[in-house]
């Protein structure tokens, strides 16, 4: 079907069906499509048989239950496209026309209404990390322009059609199928479009990696650029970075070294360059021919992590960075500007800080030149520089610096925020707030710890939930909550909670249960579902990765942590999407 043909229906569907929520969007259904849940009212909705910590090189779900690994990294996205080649000699032209590296945020958007779109859709993936001893035949000794070249095509975002076929999801080689990389050509939109801070004179903009994942009420695909700060760097000894590039991360030494050999990503020649990255995008996954926006009225932030609602029309962004969380509330009702046919919803709009008080009432801190903390008497220009430089600004208002906050979530029903904070003592925890008067675009709200991370010795530890990196709120109202165990510095801890996990909780009691274990080196870095509830989707990133429990992969022996999912003898780990569906075709989880 016609790309054009494809949306045009999705449209139609939508706007016959009236307002298409967010909470549908995110993986739910419509309210009352899980009567197994309703019956269950008076007692736990977590009915499935919690699966056991492991420190295993495979993925666990509960009986009753099959994982299938789908879009493994190297996959060609259409047919006749390159093949992946388990020895990692597979070329930067090979990379661009395959899925990426590094799987993490992760949106399934269904290509029709009604049954047919739990059946037929697209996932869009992000790419947010590289690990050269996986990535290259030699581990990434040669450190050279191929390899820097493999690496940017590695990174980005991935979408790939995918149908559910004679019982089994796969890939489809769909002209809908592309990659967008650090070389893609990107539009910067909003305050900073054309904005000289931004001016290199060099390459497309592109787009560079994306933790969190996030759907929109108009269907678009909303990712953050998290790890941008791993490509930039310079091998000058008169750079000194200043106030706001350390802010951002950006060092002399790059975790990935690319600006030894792409000018662009050199700190010293082109400091404007990492000016341009660090934005939320915006991408249309359903009109391959679309460019994606960088929407810079959300502030550089960098986020890990974002979700989409309304407050009487006009679309809210809950977002989070390394350390604080943002909310983003549009100047118009989104409905109106996409009748416009002029600029997208969130091109204009309000940018704020979270501050959490002790006492469990919080307030939302504007980001607008002249507000307190943010004039010019205060180092910032303009709202372009505030905006270029919004992590300083939170700082600037007093916003709460929190300890790795995570993807965040809404509650279809109750309006509830829910946001993980990864770093905290103890192994993690779950904050939740409630906007004043339910309202989303409200300047108070009231919060507090819901889902506590409680790591004592014994086996109360073995059940708790630790490195809480993301959460994502079925229509059912149950949170699933993915981790990262390699975040835990702790040893005794790590050891106790095994691999990383996937978790899902009954927000009305707090009782958690772990769903999934990941294979020895991951990350659980996302999660998405059909809108009936009955695929479940979850992104593996980086098995087989360096632990400091397994030791690391080398060139000699890309499989010392791990070999899932192919368990090649001559290949390596690859990240995936992995697919779980009830033996008996039921809703996840119940």
């Amino acid at each position: 079907m016609p790309p054009e043909h494809s949306r045009r229906r999705f449209l139609q569907a939508t706007a016959a069906m009236g307002t298409l929520t967010t909470a549908a969007l995110l993986g739910g259904s419509h309210p009352g499509a899980h009567p197994a849940l309703a019956s269950t009212a008076q007692g736990s909705t977590l009915i499935f048989t919690e699966v056991p910590v492991t420190d295993g090189d495979a993925i666990t779900v509960p009986a009753g239950y099959t994982a299938r690994v789908l879009l493994p990294w190297g996959t060609p996205l259409r047919t006749g496209g390159p093949r992946w080649r388990p020895d990692a000699t597979g070329t930067a032209e090979d990379a661009a026309r395959q899925v990426g590296f590094g799987h993490s945020g992760l949106r399934y958007v269904p290509l029709h209404p009604g049954h047919a779109g739990n059946r037929r859709g697209l996932l869009v993936i992000g790419h947010a990390r590289v690990d050269p001893a996986l990535l290259h035949a030699d581990g990434g000794r040669a450190g050279d322009a191929a390899q820097t070249a493999k690496e940017t095509a590695s990174l980005g975002v991935t979408v790939a059609r995918v149908e559910h076929i004679d019982g089994r999801w796969r890939v489809v080689g769909d002209e809908l199928n592309r990659r967008l990389t650090g070389d893609s050509p990107t539009t910067v939109s909003g305050p900073l479009a054309d904005h000289p801070a931004l001016e290199t004179g060099t390459d497309p903009v592109g787009v560079l990696g994306g933790s969190g994942q996030a759907l929109t009420p108009w269907g678009t695909c909303l990712t953050g650029e998290d790890t941008f700060a791993d490509v930039f760097g310079t091998a000058s000894a008169d750079w000194t970075a200043d106030a706001a590039q350390t802010r951002y991360g950006l060092s002399a030494d790059a975790v990935l070294g690319w600006h030894h050999h792409r000018e662009r990503f050199d700190l010293e020649r082109n400091p404007n360059e990492a000016h341009r990255f660090g934005w939320t995008v915006e991408v249309d996954p359903l009109d391959p021919g679309s460019t994606p926006f960088k929407r810079t009225a959300l502030g550089r932030i960098a986020h890990g992590g974002a979700t989409v609602t309304e407050s009487r029309g006009r679309a809210v962004v809950y977002m989070c960075d390394r350390t604080h969380v943002y909310k983003f509330v549009g100047a118009h009702p989104w409905r109106e500007r996409l009748r416009d046919r002029g600029a997208g919803p969130l091109e204009e709009g309000t940018l704020y800080a979270a501050r959490l008080e002790e006492d469990g009432s919080g307030t939302w801190a504007r980001l607008v030149h002249g507000a307190s903390g943010l004039t010019t008497d205060d180092g910032f220009a303009d709202q372009a520089d505030v905006l270029l430089r919004a992590r300083e600004a939170a700082d600037a208002v007093g916003a709460t610096e929190l300890r790795g906050p995570g993807a965040p979530a809404v509650h279809p029903h109750t309006g509830t925020v829910y946001c993980p904070e990864t770093e905290t003592p103890g192994g993690g925890r779950v904050l939740s707030w409630t906007e004043g008067a339910s309202d989303h675009g409200a300047a108070l709200f009231s919060w507090r710890a819901s889902v506590e991370a409680p790591t004592p010795s014994g086996e109360e530890s073995a059940r708790s939930l630790a490195a809480p990196e993301g959460v994502r709120c079925g229509d059912d109202g149950r949170l699933w909550i993915t981790s990262d165990v390699g975040r835990i510095d702790d040893a005794d801890l790590r050891a106790r909670v095994g691999n990383s996990a996937l978790f899902c909780v009954d927000p009305a009691d707090g009782e958690v249960r772990r769903f999934l274990t990941g294979p020895r080196g991951c990350g659980i870095a996302g999660t998405t579902a059909t809108p009936d509830g009955r695929t479940l989707f979850v992104t593996v990133r980086g098995p087989g990765s360096a632990t400091a429990d397994h030791g690391a992969p080398t060139a000699e022996d890309p499989r010392a942590v791990g070999n899932w999912p192919g368990f090649d003898p001559e290949g390596r780990p690859r990240s995936a999407v992995v697919v779980v569906r009830r033996d008996d075709g039921g809703v996840i989880g119940t």
